[in-house]
């Protein structure tokens, strides 16, 4: 495999690929794990499991959105060893960066996270561009999917856009659609070529029933 995007003639097959979206309350991360393991699950066909964790408090306390990508069946469904990690907060990156692995890569809102662990990072400061660009800070989640998109090889960005309007309300359909194009727009100007997947063996597990989507919740 390497980093080009799958096309709409095949699948990019993944052994298994791990994906912490961390955050605060209020940011809209379980909302954006819940839209990225649909698309990657109904829309491309991956097996995709999804576990989720928030904090004691609906506004302000940390909350994470894992999800375990695969072209195989998923024989264990948590995240512990990450390929991609989005941390929206300061503290989401002092929570989560010892889980990447050693050549994951680490994606931040650059306005909100001033320090981190390592030199090597990418970053966009996806909630200003959310208030100026959409003049909505609640959609800061779809500015974040959109450059995610960009940065994943295996996702199509015309299937998650069919994805997106199949699953949102007509109401506010149209201002997700824009910051999603957006965040997908700013990371291809500015965030490089998409991230690179090394070929690795098939996964564990290739003799279970492959599950579309699991979505487990716990509160921390």
């Amino acid at each position: 495999m390497n980093g080009a995007h799958a096309t709409d003639g095949g699948e990019t097959r993944l052994s298994r690929y791990e994906i912490r979206l961390s955050g605060l309350g209020g940011q809209g991360i379980l909302t954006l794990g819940k839209l990225l393991g649909q698309a990657l699950a109904l829309g491309h066909g991956y097996c995709v499991t999804q576990t989720q964790s928030y904090g004691p408090e609906a506004r302000g306390g940390a909350s994470r959105s894992d999800l375990v990508v695969s072209s195989e069946p998923i024989s264990y469904p948590k995240a512990e060893y990450l390929d991609l990690l989005v941390a929206l907060s300061q503290q989401a990156v002092g929570s989560y960066y010892h889980y990447l692995k050693p050549k994951g890569t680490l994606l931040i809102d650059s306005d909100l996270v001033r320090q981190t662990p390592t030199t090597v990072f990418l970053g966009l400061p996806f909630t200003r561009l959310a208030r100026e660009r959409i003049g909505n800070v609640q959609s800061t989640n779809m500015v974040v999917l959109g450059s995610v998109t960009y940065l994943l090889p295996f996702a199509r960005s015309e299937t998650m856009r069919k994805s997106l309007k199949a699953a949102l309300p007509d109401k506010i359909r149209a201002v997700n659609l824009k910051a999603f194009n957006v965040g997908y727009q700013e990371a291809k100007k500015y965030l490089g070529q998409p991230i690179a997947i090394m070929e690795t063996s098939q996964a564990d597990g290739q003799d279970e029933e492959c599950m579309d989507l699991t979505n487990t919740m716990a509160k921390d």
